[in-house]
């Protein structure tokens, strides 16, 4: 049965899209993903910096990048480069995030912005001292399944949300620098899904949360974990963070949310690159549910977008929903899960806000 209205999901770009780039780093997530979404956008890449400047040559000639920085100096010296996308380990970011700053040029900052939410707040801070903008790659965001939900609940379709949840189940292909790490699970998978619940339903007024380590103690930081939503309205969101999973047929990361007039399901087609799918039944529309085909992807199709949330932002002085100031209360949100599993007790958001712990 066709759908009688019609999903407004797709994110809209700003018209100026020809601001010179400069990248720094040349790992995994440039190759497959800023990269190749800039480069379908239509964006103007400028460079590339990378320690090892050898990576930095072969993704150049690869993506056909004209120039290869010897330094960080030397590409914030390049007049022509107007934001820096910036994509290292977390323990590395705030410094680089502290040099490009002075020098004036705009941010997108991977995500995590910082190691913990102290440090994510004297990341915004610096950029806020030098006036630049700085917009954090919380891409998971732009994923067209997850517009789409909040799409429908926004418009009431499903009434007043009651409960929501995400089931991971994966074995992550951590890099070496996180096995030494003593966060992990929350700090760089947890980030995606407290986000989602974040930007469909807000911000909770409690967590609380439980981890666990790696059975073999290969690595430092909690390998698995889960965590409780509490919402003043009297919502409930969950989710159940599995890194340990070796059944391979059920590997993936599932959404539902149910509410008083409807519900949603959503497989955001992670890992197996597959396009996310959403169905939905609500019962203002007719006793049936809909599978509507979406267009775009997470990976890598929501890069472009967290990058024209940066041109967005410059084209207009309008505060991104991404901006770095923004991202505190996910990074807050991040911070209650540690602390929660910590203390055995449940965090509210607004303790980590007000540097209660």
């Amino acid at each position: 049965m066709e759908i009688n209205f019609k999903l407004d999901y797709v994110p809209k770009l700003g018209d100026k899209k020809d601001y010179g780039i400069g990248i720094v780093g040349a790992g995994f997530i440039v190759k497959e993903c800023h990269l190749p979404a800039y480069r379908e956008a239509g964006y103007n890449v400028v460079g590339i910096y990378n320690r090892t400047v050898s990576k930095a040559q072969e993704v150049a000639e690869q993506f056909h990048i004209p120039n290869v920085y010897s330094s960080l100096e030397e590409m914030l010296s390049d007049p022509r480069i107007d934001v820096v996308d910036i994509s290292v380990p977390p323990h590395n970011q705030i410094d680089i995030i502290r040099e490009v700053a002075k020098s004036g040029k705009h941010i997108l900052a991977q995500k995590p912005l910082a190691m913990n939410y102290k440090q994510a707040v004297e990341a915004v801070a610096i950029c806020e001292e030098y006036g630049v903008s700085l917009v954090v790659n919380q891409n998971g965001r732009f994923d067209p399944a997850i517009r789409a939900a909040k799409n429908l609940i926004e418009n009431g379709y499903i009434g007043k949300p009651v409960m929501a949840t995400i089931e991971l189940r994966f074995t992550p292909h951590w890099q070496p620098y996180q096995m030494e790490y003593d966060r992990l699970m929350f700090l760089f998978m947890s980030i995606h899904h407290l986000d989602h619940f974040r930007f469909l339903f807000g911000t909770p007024a409690s967590i609380y949360a439980k981890a666990i380590p790696h059975p073999d103690g290969t690595y430092k930081g909690e390998y698995s974990g889960t965590y409780i939503l509490e919402y003043d309205s009297g919502m409930m969101a969950t989710a159940w963070d599995d890194g340990f999973t070796w059944d391979k047929e059920g590997f993936g990361v599932f959404y539902k949310i149910e509410g008083t007039e409807g519900v949603i399901k959503m497989d955001l087609g992670w890992p197996s690159g597959e396009g996310s799918k959403i169905s939905f039944y609500s019962k203002q529309l007719n006793d049936v549910w809909y599978s509507p085909n979406l267009e775009g992807s997470w990976f890598p199709g929501a890069f472009r977008y967290t990058m024209g949330e940066l041109f967005q932002t410059l084209e207009t002085g309008k505060e991104s929903s991404i901006s770095g100031r923004n991202n505190l209360e996910t990074m807050a949100m991040v911070e209650a899960c540690y602390v929660s599993n910590q203390h055995k007790k449940a965090i509210k958001i607004s303790e980590i806000l007000e540097n209660r712990w």
